[in-house]
């Protein structure tokens, strides 16, 4: 029996395929240094923890209204109006399965087949999955020789009259480049005047580094508000990935069209952790994620040390998220015990053989001279990992 076509589009995100292959040699028994998990190695808040138990306990298991329970939607728009600047009310939010549902919802209710939509490159690995799902194309704009940051003359570059929609994904998984203001601002003019959706993907906005600042597109033009997807994530600021609770805030027509697609997909998301970020939202002084983005500062100043030791290996600017993107090009053609590393996908077949450490191949992330590191990890594993990373580099020749 054959499968329906679309299933020809579907492959295993590369985060995951690396992920698993290094918890498979650690239950082997392999001291595998795991660079590739993109979460957060510290647990949730004991906030969220209590509140939790406090739904279950309070029986609060059965469905919730499809979008979320109308109390979080408010909050959640209030979060958004602070964050923006930009009055949003709770018929313009809604609440889903993941930042990952909401990009998919995103798609869904915005593309018909033959629209192209422009996606920077590197890019985050399910951006064009879902867009061809959708019979959609995806029209890459490649930021390597921008330093990695989305400048918006490429962007006016790849207009056509078929596209519909720009998908900015800033901090950027998997660079944690931060784009900047002004190239937003263009941007966001070159939306107004062709007609053009932004789905804006934030789902590290609160994950930034010291000395540097995540703005939101709305917040720079906020007359960009009625063309504007808005998506993040309760996963990686509060480290509750497992939980899959995401958000959207955008006009109410395209949250009520969502509405109506998500009750015949998931449903409601998760009761018990709507609850348990609504006692969040209600109490947060922002220490919790104060003290995660300390520690993450710490770890990245390490790997920042230690990836100067690696002959010939350059970084991203990594100003956001958790990520360090790596320019390994100068590897290729290298011998390694005397066989030739032949592109990205062989040397990390390579980093995780000889030197027990897994990363993320850019090929993932359609950047194939690149290879992502997560520091969100414990620091004697950054060390071990770098390091051993450093000697596998400096023996190459």
């Amino acid at each position: 029996m054959k499968l329906a076509e679309r299933t020809r589009l579907l492959t295993p995100p590369g985060t995951s395929k690396m992920r698993v292959l290094a918890n498979e040699l650690k239950d082997a028994g392999i001291n595998v240094v795991n660079f590739a998990a993109g979460e957060l190695d510290i647990d949730t808040s004991e906030t969220i923890r209590e509140a939790a138990k406090a739904a279950i306990d309070a029986k609060r298991n059965v469905y919730t209204p499809t979008m979320g329970i109308a109390s979080l939607r408010q909050k959640v728009a209030e979060r958004v109006s602070a964050h923006t600047g930009v009055t949003y009310t709770s018929s313009e939010v809604g609440l889903t399965s993941g930042a990952k549902q909401a990009l998919y919802n995103a798609a869904m209710v915005l593309l018909n087949p033959g629209d192209e939509v422009i996606i920077p490159q590197p890019y985050w690995v399910t951006f064009p999955a879902q867009v061809e799902l959708c019979g959609a194309t995806p029209v890459f704009v490649d930021t390597h020789d921008d330093g990695y940051r989305l400048r918006a003359a490429r962007v006016q570059q790849a207009i056509s009259p078929k596209t519909k929609a720009i998908i900015i994904n800033s901090p950027n998984n998997p660079t944690g480049t931060l784009y900047e203001a002004a190239e937003l601002e263009k941007i966001a003019a070159l939306a107004l005047e062709k007609g053009l959706w932004i789905i804006f993907d934030e789902c590290y906005a609160s994950l930034v580094r010291d000395g540097h600042r995540h703005v939101n597109i709305v917040e720079l033009v906020p007359k960009l508000k009625e063309q504007t997807v808005i998506v993040n994530s309760f996963s990686k600021s509060h480290a509750l990935t497992g939980w899959r609770l995401g958000y959207t805030a955008a006009p109410s027509a395209v949250i009520k069209a969502m509405e109506n697609l998500q009750g015949h997909t998931t449903s409601n998301p998760n009761s018990i952790a709507q609850y348990a970020i609504e006692a969040a939202l209600s109490s947060e002084d922002g220490s919790y994620i104060a003290a995660v983005n300390q520690r993450l500062q710490q770890r990245l100043e390490l790997a920042n040390h230690l990836i100067a030791k690696m002959r010939g290996i350059h970084a991203a600017p990594a100003e956001g998220a958790f990520y360090v993107f790596l320019n390994v090009a100068s590897t290729f053609g290298k011998a390694c015990n005397g066989a030739a590393i032949r592109d990205v996908d062989h040397l990390c077949e390579l980093l995780l053989s000889k030197a027990n450490v897994a990363v993320v191949p850019g090929s993932a992330f359609g950047e194939p001279s690149g290879i992502r590191l997560s520091y969100a990890i414990g620091e004697q594993d950054i060390e071990d990992g770098l390091t051993r990373m450093a000697t596998f580099f400096n023996a190459i020749y």
